[in-house]
């Protein structure tokens, strides 16, 4: 399986509009075209607006064909150019292409909270960050009730990262396990040894989102 992370940025005042055409047509578009999805979301409140998603592919193959499929709808040009008659709603678009780990749980979403980190491992450093995920990283996340939604590395383009996302109940959830987590000698330890030759990160990217009311789960 392949999965295709995109952000999108809504230009001022039209993430409301966004949202609402993703709720009234894209997602039913996705499905009639057979495109998968992870989940939608939104960032928490004054991380900016954006509208991040997360498609499924059995392939690039797949995903290429599908893809193209519907874009080319005339149903969806149609709704497309009937919403943005004001203005366009995006500024930006980011997105990429995802291959779970090894170590990665079939990936699902449970709760509305979710958080995504892109970790961006220093030269040489991926397979060596992949192993503390695999070995320790993973088991200490569920000790201390920090749920695993997937474990991703980019398939095309950029090959230094390991993005994932975790899951909660709730904010307050997050803080409580989070600091837990990182006060646990057995997670410090590890931390410690995997790093006897140098960091393994050179930058850390956090997103906290909700789900959208759209939403699969």
């Amino acid at each position: 399986m392949i999965y295709e992370f995109r952000d999108y940025e809504a230009m001022p005042g039209k993430l409301g509009a966004l949202n609402q055409r993703f709720a009234d047509h894209t997602l039913g578009f996705f499905q009639q075209h057979g495109i998968g999805v992870l989940g939608f979301w939104n960032l928490e409140a004054g991380m900016g607006s954006h509208l991040i998603y997360i498609t499924v592919y059995e392939s690039m193959a797949d995903r290429e064909k599908k893809w193209a499929e519907f874009q080319a709808n005339p149903d969806w040009a149609k709704v497309r150019r009937e919403s943005e008659g004001d203005g366009p709603m995006v500024t930006q678009i980011q997105n990429t292409i995802m291959r779970p780990t090894a170590y990665s749980p079939d990936p699902k979403v449970r709760s509305n909270v979710q958080e995504l980190r892109i970790y961006y491992a220093n030269p040489g450093k991926l397979p060596a960050l992949n192993e503390r995920f695999a070995n320790h990283t993973v088991d200490l996340f569920r000790k201390h009730g920090l749920e695993s939604v997937g474990y991703w590395t980019d398939d095309v383009g950029t090959n230094n990262r390991l993005i994932y996302m975790l899951d909660y109940p709730s904010l307050g959830d997050r803080e409580k396990n989070f600091a837990a987590f990182g006060s646990d000698p057995d997670w410090q330890k590890a931390r410690a040894e995997s790093e006897a030759n140098g960091p393994l990160l050179r930058n850390v990217e956090v997103k906290l989102m909700r789900l959208t009311p759209y939403s699969p789960r």
